[in-house]
């Protein structure tokens, strides 16, 4: 390996001498996976810089997981919505949503109804690779506002924590009210619920 190169690569391992005989010494690796096993500079010219960067490889697999979670939302889905302490009574409130895209696959847009009203609802829920994040529009009939929401998403596991772009009631103490998250427990079941679970919507997928 010579000064001053960069190396790309998924993995990149070391288990030599990286050495440079000249007297600017810098190495970086554009990596997912970099291993070091050797020794890093030698013959008393010693490896100034390294940097390891693996951001690109982060935001692909972002984009990659952003994509298979909202690739599996599409379609039709009942919900029941239970409030704190319901277990496994009858549900609080049912209803029908169904996400289909929007311009691509990185979008969905939605509309609710509910069956023992005549509410109804609409949104658009998507991830920006721009950024990195999730966002989440909601309009209801019962209500004059937007909600207007980002998320981030939990690279262990398919689950997105929302915040409010700007909190609804101007009260940044009712964050737990105004936040959510959004848990895909399986191919055919997720829930939506407020980050202080005073209710929670358990949503079924539908032929």
């Amino acid at each position: 390996l010579t000064s001053n190169m960069t190396v790309n690569g998924a993995a990149v391992t070391f288990n030599s001498t990286v050495q440079s005989p000249t007297t600017a010494h810098s190495l970086g690796v554009n990596s997912g996976s970099t291993i070091f096993g050797g020794v890093v500079g030698g013959g008393g010219n010693a490896l100034l810089t390294l940097t390891t960067d693996a951001a690109g490889t982060t935001a692909t697999l972002t984009l990659q997981l952003a994509g298979d979670l909202l690739k599996t939302l599409a379609g039709k889905w009942r919900f029941e919505v239970r409030f704190a302490g319901n277990f496994t009574g009858a549900p609080d409130g049912s209803g029908t949503r169904v996400f289909a895209a929007l311009f691509d696959s990185l979008r969905l847009e939605w509309r609710e109804t509910v069956d023992s009203s005549s509410a109804s609802a609409q949104g658009i829920i998507g991830f920006d690779p721009d950024n990195g994040r999730f966002y989440s529009t909601a309009v209801y009939s019962s209500g004059s506002g937007v909600e207007l929401l980002t998320g981030s998403l939990d690279m262990a596991e398919p689950f997105v924590a929302f915040n409010p772009i700007a909190p609804a009631s101007g009260n940044t103490g009712r964050q737990g009210i105004e936040s959510f998250t959004l848990r895909l427990i399986d191919l055919d079941h997720f829930t939506w619920s407020p980050v202080d679970r005073s209710w929670r919507a358990v949503f079924t997928r539908e032929p």
